[in-house]
């Protein structure tokens, strides 16, 4: 059973280094004095001693020598109470493994280091047997050496010409037992203890933890060289430190996420301002007014922008619905000229009768953006990226790199770039989450994955072509759908104004609420105001008369829109309840509508309107 001697003259350490360093199989001593120390050495054999450098009246350099006289194979772990060049120097002076400093805190080093010495201290207890059991039979260190679950290779120091090898050395090399005979230690890798490459027979390398010891024997000094081969361990540590990337990765696309959509949230805000304010303009300057046209069409794009943050936010629902691939391609043309630079030409080339498919806007403009920014990266001295749609029958079915393809009618986007190309090997791994072939940093590997993933949810596939040199094309395909596609023209009526009904504004933001307030007054409705849940409650609470509609936002401090909902319906279960948000992944939480901003006037007075009407609304 292993055994560790643990001595320090305060009874505390003793306790505490015992508790983090007791496991099962292990035997643990204590000692507060060097006497005590030397006593239970003698008692049998120690593999590891743990002792404080300035015992009581007493050297711990002192102890280390007496207990490395005593039993040679013991390492020693020395503790101090400061760290400093002469302490490592006094620690290699004596032949200490390792020191540590106090106070200890970093609880996993100590374990390891305590680890490495037992396996260092069992390794070389050991080799001494062997080498002792060398010069009592021949026979019986052929037994135990040609048994050994390493490899052995016994050399001369001085020409480094091998001596003998085990059967573990035979199987790792490759070589015979001959062959080993006639080679110097250093051709099949470096001889220093440590971790190495090594290479076998045919040239193939891989990685070794060689130990080593040395004795002499009729006059020669040799030296008997261990060798475990250390590739599992290494790559285990490789996807060990792949696992840790992907996770912190991913922990930063969350945070990311989340500051996206908190950003979209606090925008939406400023849209529907600025869409409520163009509409007052609109009215006294005209509809036609240049000015107001610039400012309202300014709010709709800005209103796109933030669908795209909330899409990379994943706060976005899909919504698959019938939609044109050459719409799509020319909404998120406007937005690639700014993504992809000057350096980078963009064309596209559109269908002109193309077929309709099913699938989310903005998560095909999501599509487009990560294939043209990976087609950029591709060119880093320029070139040009260009966007097609197309129609194509599969008369028969096809093996993609993305997908089976089968029969029928597809309407196809594809990305050419004329950048360096990829080789095979990129090309077998390119939809695999985490795969990059960006330096460390530039690049997360979820790009193409998450292209791969919606097209798959679209019950669509993806191709890519690709050659060393002559740039790639992805081309998508995406099932036609013969569904006639929504009208787009329905003529907005204006909202029916109100009958004197009373609505409490609850938002927390003062301009949206002064905004609203406005609009509602100016259309015939009273209308109390409050700053948050709390403040609602409070409005709802003191106001005499009936309140038939709650219009509350979603999110706000001190109570939440559907906490607010709740209460209020405690009181007054007749009130209607409208929430509003900045955000699209609420569900109106069991309340009768929801109202996304940012909203023009008339979307607002008709959600009111019919919802005072029917009583019930879901958007």
């Amino acid at each position: 059973m292993p055994s560790i001697l643990i001595v320090d003259d305060e009874p505390v350490v003793l306790d505490v280094l015992k508790r983090l360093l007791e496991e099962e199989g292990r035997e643990i001593s204590l000692a507060s004095s060097p006497a005590e120390a030397l006593r239970i050495a003698q008692l049998g054999p120690l593999e590891v001693a743990l002792i404080d450098k300035n015992l009581q009246g007493a050297s711990g350099l002192d102890l280390s020598r007496k207990l490395k006289a005593l039993q040679p194979e013991v390492e020693v772990i020395l503790i101090t109470g400061y760290a400093s060049i002469d302490t490592a120097i006094e620690a290699v002076q004596i032949g200490a493994f390792d020191y540590l400093t106090k106070p200890i805190d970093d609880y996993a080093a100590l374990a390891l280091k305590v680890h490495n010495a037992m396996e260092k201290s069992l390794l070389r207890r050991g080799q001494r047997d062997l080498l002792e059991r060398l010069s009592e039979s021949e026979a019986r260190y052929r037994h135990l050496v040609a048994s050994a679950p390493d490899a052995v290779v016994v050399y001369e120091v001085e020409s480094g010409l091998v001596q003998d090898a085990n059967g573990a050395a035979v199987q790792l090399y490759e070589y015979t037992l001959e062959e080993l005979s006639c080679l110097r230690a250093t051709q099949m890798g470096p001889t220093e203890p440590g971790r190495h490459e090594h290479r076998r027979k045919d040239g193939t390398a891989f990685t070794a933890d060689v130990s080593a010891t040395e004795f002499t024997l009729k006059g020669k000094q040799l030296r008997v060289q261990s060798v475990r081969d250390a590739t599992a361990a290494v790559q285990a540590e490789r996807e060990r430190r792949a696992l840790e990337e992907r996770l912190r990765v991913s922990q930063k696309m969350e945070a990311v996420g989340r500051l996206a959509g908190g950003v979209a949230h606090d925008f939406n805000n400023l849209l529907t301002i600025m869409s409520a304010h163009a509409e007052f303009l609109s009215q006294q300057l005209g509809p036609d007014n240049p000015e107001v046209q610039g400012i309202a069409r300014a709010a709709e794009r800005g209103a796109a922008l933030t669908k795209q943050l909330l899409l990379f936010s994943r706060h976005k629902p899909v919504a698959h619905e019938h939609i044109d691939l050459n719409g799509a391609v020319t909404e998120v043309m406007r937005l690639l000229a700014r993504v992809l630079g000057e350096g980078v030409r963009l064309q596209s080339e559109r269908a002109g009768d193309l077929w309709g498919v099913r699938a989310d806007p903005d998560q095909i403009g999501q599509v487009l953006i990560n294939l043209a920014v990976n087609a950029r990266d591709a060119m880093p001295r320029g070139g040009t990226v260009k966007i097609a749609t197309a129609n194509e029958l599969v008369r028969e079915p096809r093996t993609l790199r993305g997908a089976e393809l089968s029969r029928g009618r597809y309407a196809t986007l594809s990305v050419t770039d004329s950048g360096e190309g990829m080789s095979e090997d990129v090309l077998a791994r390119l939809f695999e989450p985490f795969f990059t072939t960006k330096e460390f940093g530039k690049g997360t590997g979820l790009g193409l994955a998450t292209v791969y993933g919606i097209v798959r949810a679209c019950g669509g596939a993806i191709d890519v072509e690709s050659r060393r040199g002559a740039g790639s094309t992805f081309r998508i395909y995406l099932p036609a759908n013969d569904e006639p596609a929504p009208s787009k023209g329905r003529i907005a009526r204006p909202a029916e104004n109100g009958r004197g009904e009373t609505i409490l504004v609850v938002e927390d933001e003062d301009p949206v609420r002064t905004l609203l307030r406005r609009i509602l007054v100016d259309h015939g409705y009273r209308v109390l105001e409050a700053r948050d849940g709390l403040d609602g409650l409070r409005r709802s609470q003191e106001h005499g008369g009936e309140i038939h509609l709650l219009l509350t936002d979603m999110v706000m401090p001190e109570m939440t829109g559907p906490e607010l909902a709740q209460r209020v319906a405690a009181q007054r279960p007749t009130t209607r309840v409208l929430f509003m948000t900045g955000y699209t992944e609420h569900d109106s939480a069991g309340a009768a509508a929801l109202l996304h901003k940012p909203f023009s006037t008339t979307t607002l007075l008709g959600h009111v309107r019919r919802l005072l009407d029917a009583g019930s609304l879901k958007t």
